[in-house]
């Protein structure tokens, strides 16, 4: 997966183990044993799932995970991601302001009044906050749904991320191993329901859906490991749906000057008048006066920006 041109991305960590989970690691345990999450970033047009990596939940994995999403597009990305904060420095530092980043998160249910499925129950307050980072990103695009679909997806096809089961891997590599199958079969194999063909067709990266044997005959059949995507130059193109807009790019990758739309102007008072107690005569009508010349050429008209006081 390199050269996309990927324009609204969904992140997401999912949660998984390797030997045993985290709370019965000890120090004569091997480093990789315990907690091993998925990163992972999904298109949300086409479904496909772009880069993904295993690892610890920590600022070191995650920087590996946003560093490598990086290498592998080439337009200015619309990213939300969940309440994770080692994702804003990543971002940041990988992205350098061409993007618009946003952090989507949901609020389950806490406290003493919990019921037994309050990891998956919906709280009574404000269930889903959505918070701007950077950029310029567009409420409506903030979301994280289609990549959580996928996490529920991947459960159901990779045995070692099943939970309350002993399915679990020995081994991080063979953990990585298992993922990193259970993700090509996903992107070139099933077909999704929504778009009636594979993520990697409707990215236009295969013309028709491969079969499980294509996929293994590919697998087996590459020799040498290929070098990871070298970052390009980021363009900015309109996303579905929005008009281009003018833009200048700032020197040294800093990011972009747009014209965004911005918010109007109040149409009344922001503040209540006073409330006068005792009603004040009225005042005499001003003398009439001759209205204002017409403007005419080489005239200068002041214009209100803020219409009447």
């Amino acid at each position: 997966m390199r050269c996309l041109a990927a324009h609204v991305i969904q992140m997401d960590e999912m949660w998984s183990f390797v030997q045993k989970k985290q709370a019965r690691v000890t120090e004569k345990d091997p480093a990789e044993h315990g907690d091993a999450y998925l990163y992972v970033a999904l298109d949300a047009n086409t479904k496909l799932a772009i880069s993904f990596h295993v690892g610890k939940r920590d600022g070191e994995n995650t920087e590996t995970f946003i560093k490598d999403l990086r290498a592998r597009l080439t337009v200015v990305p619309h990213i939300t991601s969940d309440g994770w904060q080692p994702y804003i420095e990543a971002m940041f530092a990988n992205f350098r302001g061409s993007a618009d980043y946003a952090q989507c998160v949901k609020n389950y249910r806490g406290g003493p009044q919990r019921s037994p499925d309050h990891r998956y129950e919906p709280s009574r307050e404000v269930f889903v906050t959505k918070t701007p980072v950077f950029g310029v990103p567009n409420e409506e695009l903030m979301s994280t749904s289609y990549v959580e679909r996928f996490n529920l997806q991947t459960r159901h096809t990779v045995g070692r991320t099943r939970r309350l089961c002993l399915a679990f891997s020995k081994t991080l590599r063979g953990h990585r191993a298992a993922i990193g199958l259970g993700i090509a079969s996903y992107n070139w194999v099933r077909v999704h329901g929504t778009l009636g063909t594979t993520p990697a067709v409707a990215a236009g990266l295969a013309e028709r859906p491969w079969t499980l044997a294509e996929l293994v005959t590919a697998a087996l059949g590459e020799e040498e490991e290929m070098p990871p995507p070298a970052p390009q130059p980021l363009k900015l193109q309109p996303r579905h749906g929005e008009a281009p807009a003018p833009a200048r790019e700032l020197p040294g990758g800093r990011g972009w000057l747009r014209l965004v739309p911005g918010g109007s102007s109040p149409t009344g008072p922001t503040t209540p008048p006073p409330v006068a107690s005792v009603a004040a005569p009225p005042e005499p009508a001003p003398p009439p006066s001759e209205p204002p010349p017409a403007p005419g050429p080489g005239r200068m008209v002041q214009l209100g920006l803020f219409g009447e006081l």
